[in-house]
């Protein structure tokens, strides 16, 4: 009321004055990054702060006595010890997510503008930060037993249907994107050794990877994301001064938008802003590994601060550099040029920074998908038996060769990906761990009606995220089928 509304009824009372709200954004462009900033700033502020009130109030009734949260998520982590320290649990949930994906977000910037871009990449790390608590505390309260993959949560909402959808959706995706790593591992080696194809270098860093199949759980792959780490963060500091330097040396004038009010725009970069947030695939297996597993909400918050940091930074500082030119294209495209003879310092740099952050980040989200088939194939993590080992490493060269085959003979596979993530990310990312998360409600409490009636605000902001996300969805699609045709 105090805010929010002003802002809202005054840029609609401009709209109807002056015809159209892209009138209004042209003649008041500063006035209205101040309004937008305003809104950015108010729409977390409420639900953090209705979300706070109202777990104050249930403290107050001492109600937290049979839906005691710690308790259950105590019971839980007590049929499985891991190892995975605070600190590499971070690391790890960092790296799930900040992979290659930086590289699109100062073109969320160029497709959105400075307004557009914060406020699409603010609201896709709240919705990602939201729904992943929600997914833990699914996990962390189910009724039937511990959950180690995304897909035994599935099964525990709505049965055998459900683990085969939750299945398909997430490892169908993921396998996807492990495929488009490998395709960027090899297209930017052929860059660096021009001396074999890109299908045999492909296959190659498949075979690079089949050592590490014997890095079994999260607490051995958080060393080689703690070098992921820096790798990314020095892909951070060359895209970041790279943005500056070309914007001090250009001697034309670049051009940047203060907002764009396209709506397929928009929507299209929603999309790619939860992409770059997703961890999900990898929270099971996370809490499946981690010392104290009750620590995963604050550790999933650090994480998701440090990803924000990194990606707002890398986003700004490349679209002041180029501007509306990225719109098109990555940024990528400007720091490697397609003819290497051209190639600068800026280049080579950039080059093996992304092959360095690329290896960790393929084995840190491949790692949730051989678990999943380990489980299917019954093989205990903890059994250290010949026979078990021998299973488990016939399991996981066998994912490494399908990931193999999808970068080598699929065509065109980044358009597919935009197409297929599209839906399954927002879907996986946003909907799925909300959708879910109530069914362990229901489940817990008897009744859907129960659980509403007792969280209210918990379910409007749960509501608040389907409510967008579905409709993003659709439009994100079609926007890439258009890209795509």
């Amino acid at each position: 009321m105090v805010a929010m509304m002003p802002c809202i009824y005054y840029m609609r009372m401009q709209q109807t004055v002056l015809g159209s709200f892209r009138a209004y954004v042209k003649a008041h462009k500063v006035e209205t990054c101040f309004i937008f900033v305003v809104l950015t700033w108010c729409v977390p502020m409420i639900a953090v702060g209705s979300y706070g009130a109202i777990k104050n109030f249930e403290m107050a009734k001492g109600s937290a006595s049979a839906d005691s949260f710690e308790g259950v998520v105590t019971d839980y982590s007590s049929l499985h010890v891991g190892r995975c320290s605070d600190i590499r649990a971070v690391f790890s949930l960092a790296l799930s997510a900040v992979g290659l994906g930086v590289v699109m977000l100062p073109t969320v910037f160029a497709s959105c503008g400075w307004v557009g871009g914060a406020f699409v990449l603010t609201l896709g790390v709240l919705f990602a930060g939201f729904a992943v608590s929600k997914l833990y505390m699914g996990i962390a309260l189910t009724p039937k037993g511990p959950i180690y993959t995304y897909e035994d949560l599935g099964k525990a909402c709505f049965g055998t249907a459900g683990r085969v959808f939750t299945g398909l959706v997430v490892h169908v995706t993921m396998a996807g994107a492990c495929a488009s790593l490998l395709v960027i591992l090899g297209g930017n080696t052929v860059k660096l050794l021009p001396v074999l194809s890109d299908r045999v270098w492909i296959t190659l860093w498949g075979v690079f990877f089949v050592p590490f199949t014997f890095l079994r759980t999260m607490h051995e792959v958080s060393y080689v994301a703690a070098i992921g780490m820096v790798a990314i963060l020095s892909l951070f500091l060359v895209i970041s001064a790279n943005g500056i330097h070309h914007k001090v040396v250009s001697e034309t004038p670049i051009e940047h938008t203060l907002f764009e009010p396209n709506v397929l725009r928009l929507a299209t970069s929603f999309g790619v802003c939860i992409l770059s947030f997703n961890v999900t695939n990898s929270v099971a297996t996370l809490v499946r590994d981690m010392a104290k597993p009750t620590h995963f909400v604050a550790v999933s918050r650090w994480a998701y601060v440090l990803i924000y940091t990194v990606y707002i930074s890398i986003g700004i500082c490349g679209y002041l550099g180029y501007g509306k030119s990225l719109r098109d294209h990555t940024i990528l495209d400007e720091l490697v040029p397609l003819n290497m003879s051209k190639a600068d310092v800026w280049a080579y740099v950039t080059l093996v920074a992304i092959v360095c952050s690329s290896v960790p980040h393929y084995q840190v989200i491949i790692l949730p998908i051989m678990a999943s088939a380990e489980y299917v194939c019954k093989v205990d993590v903890n059994d250290d038996r010949l026979p078990a080992h021998i299973k488990r490493f016939a399991v996981r060269v066998t994912i490494i060769i399908f990931t193999v085959i999808i970068a080598v003979l699929v065509p065109n596979l980044s358009s597919l990906l935009d197409i297929l993530g599209s839906f399954t990310m927002v879907l996986m990312v946003a909907v799925m761990p909300c959708v879910y998360y109530c069914r362990i409600q229901q489940l817990r409490q008897g009744s859907l009606r129960k659980y509403v009636s007792s969280h209210r605000v918990e379910f409007f902001l749960v509501a608040l995220v389907l409510v967008w996300c579905l409709p993003m969805i659709v439009i994100g699609t079609y926007g890439a089928i258009q890209n795509f045709i």
